[in-house]
């Protein structure tokens, strides 16, 4: 890492170690309070970069940076409302494989290295963020929202992360990581090669795992609805029970003489006319009640299927057939970079013709020419710039932009 040490990042975590209490107070409860005894710790923070002033006088607060790196490890929601700018971070990926492309042509050891280096923080940042926000989503469906107490805040947080979540994929979708394929169609590094898979690996992983999560969320959000309508139910439930008591308990019951004395000496019982929906030992007694007073609904029988036979046909295996002529506009383009001189369509065809009757192979030399230029024309963009086709021809009688192509000339720019 250049401009820092080991000296320079071990102070700093020592004056995190030795000021471990007031920090966490900082954090915990918004901000501490500078008096005379922590007036020269709380400075010293400060010009660290570990606290910041608050709106009142005399009172810190920890800074932004070090405040997500503490929400970071403490598994606060808050990271999984951040959308990735996956457009952006192709865009700066692609710029970065250009300059170490550039430069390991060049030889240029020193600046290659940096920019490999550069490529692999850039591609561990973008990893480790999307991993940390899909981490937060999913802690925070199997939690079941624990960080809110109430239903009607579980359905709320659930509905926003599930939008969130939807509008991720989108964004993601739009991406197509095949194309990254195109960084490493040169003869690059393994070890960049290695990168560059990895990468397009993890991104096709990472939107199964996010459409997983999806489902998921609209699993949880379908659990938390039926939970608030059970509860709301029960809610009824008891607000009729208090407004319709079937018996009511006199305060000088203990002094009726019909009393038996078995029950004067017991201890008093907690009777009441009502429900606590508040202790969870009546849950599912009343949960049972609910049910046998809804409305019963009449059963559709269930339609018996149709049962039939599949017929299981052998794969046939097909022997791989290689074309003869495509290997040979192969050999021609080999043999411009080899030679790094012009080679004539017509002349490689003429020498060629030898080896091409031994081997049984025939071509129209006008079939041949097209042949090459479509070729040509199936290689890439950044091959195409590498070499340059010449077009031998006369212009049809009659026409203006009609040719009769003669021959083609491959070269090297």
């Amino acid at each position: 890492m250049a401009g820092f040490d080991a000296g320079q990042v071990a102070a700093l975590l020592r004056k995190i170690g030795a000021n471990d209490e007031l920090l966490a107070n900082a954090y915990v409860f918004g901000s501490v309070v500078s008096d005379e005894q922590d007036a020269k710790t709380i400075s010293t923070l400060h010009k660290a970069g570990l606290l910041r002033p608050d709106d009142e006088p005399g009172e810190f607060r920890v800074t932004t940076d070090f405040k997500r790196m503490l929400n970071r490890l403490m598994r606060k929601q808050s990271s999984y409302r951040q959308l990735t700018d996956m457009g952006k971070v192709i865009e700066a990926l692609d710029e970065t494989v250009k300059d170490y492309q550039l430069s390991v042509q060049l030889q240029e050891h020193d600046d290659a290295e940096f920019y490999l280096d550069q490529l692999d923080d850039l591609l561990y940042e973008t990893k480790d963020g999307l991993n940390t926000n899909l981490d937060n989503m999913h802690y925070g469906i199997v939690s079941q929202f624990g960080f809110v107490s109430t239903l009607a805040n579980k359905i709320r947080q659930n509905e926003r992360y599930l939008n969130h979540a939807q509008s991720l994929l989108t964004e993601l979708q739009q991406i197509d990581p095949e194309a990254c394929y195109e960084w490493i169609n040169w003869p690059c590094p393994n070890e960049f090669a290695r990168k560059i898979t990895g990468f397009i690996y993890w991104f096709n992983q990472v939107l199964l795992r996010l459409r997983f999560i999806i489902d998921n969320m609209r699993l949880s959000l379908f659990r938390l609805r039926r939970d608030e309508k059970q509860a709301s139910q029960l809610r009824n439930m008891a607000r009729f029970l208090r407004q319709h008591p079937e018996f009511e308990i006199h305060d000088n019951l203990f002094e009726d003489p019909a009393l038996p004395e078995a029950l004067k000496s017991a201890p008093p019982m907690p009777l009441s006319c009502y429900v606590e929906t508040h202790n969870t030992e009546h849950e599912a007694s009343l949960v049972a009640i609910v049910q046998a007073l809804r409305k019963q609904v009449t059963s559709t029988p269930v339609k018996v299927r149709d049962s039939g036979e599949v017929t299981l046909i052998p794969v046939e295996k097909v022997n791989y057939q290689v074309d003869f002529f495509d290997q040979q506009t192969e050999l021609l383009f080999e043999l411009v970079i080899r030679d790094s001189s012009p080679v004539s369509a017509i002349a490689f065809w003429s020498l060629s013709q030898v080896e091409w009757q031994d081997e049984l192979q025939t071509i129209d030399p006008k079939a041949w020419i097209e042949l090459v230029f479509s070729a040509y024309c199936s290689l890439t963009s950044e091959q195409q710039d590498a070499f340059e086709i010449k077009m031998k021809g006369v212009q049809v009688a009659g026409t203006s932009d009609n040719y009769s192509y003669s021959d083609v000339v491959i070269c090297l720019r």
